[in-house]
């Protein structure tokens, strides 16, 4: 496990940060940079949906308006993969129920794993085709 602290959300009034050696997330204002000599400084959330809410409460700012899709790294004509703000990755099949593209406010109520990469995302959804072709 990488111990780099990363960001993960930036918004013009505050930023979350994503803390592996803590197990968590921190926030702070915007342009405040966060390393590991600092991020005990900050407010610490065990999750990412918990430090985005306490930062929007802080910088009263709504939760909803700052929802965004998440960043679709592999696509193809049966799926696509996702990256989550904490750096995990999670593959959703194109005629799939789950209609709407997972965000980053909503990805946590979708289904299935979560990979901690791409390429194992990816096989992953390519084995779930297979299996459903044979199966």
């Amino acid at each position: 496990m990488s111990d780099q602290i990363t960001r993960v959300f930036e918004h013009v009034d505050f930023a979350i940060w994503h803390v592996p050696q803590a197990n968590g997330y921190v926030y702070e204002a915007a342009g405040i940079l966060v390393d590991a000599h600092s991020y005990e400084d900050c407010p610490f959330e065990p999750t990412y949906e918990d430090a985005l809410n306490a930062a929007c409460e802080l910088y009263d700012v709504e939760v909803g308006s700052l929802s965004q899709p998440l960043p679709v790294v592999y696509t193809n004509a049966l799926f696509k993969v996702y990256e989550t703000p904490a750096g995990e990755f999670l593959y959703a099949f194109c005629d799939d129920e789950f209609a709407e593209a997972p965000t980053d406010q909503n990805f946590a109520a979708h289904p299935g794993e979560r990979y901690k990469s791409r390429d194992a995302a990816v096989i992953a959804a390519f084995e779930k085709d297979l299996a459903l072709r044979t199966g």
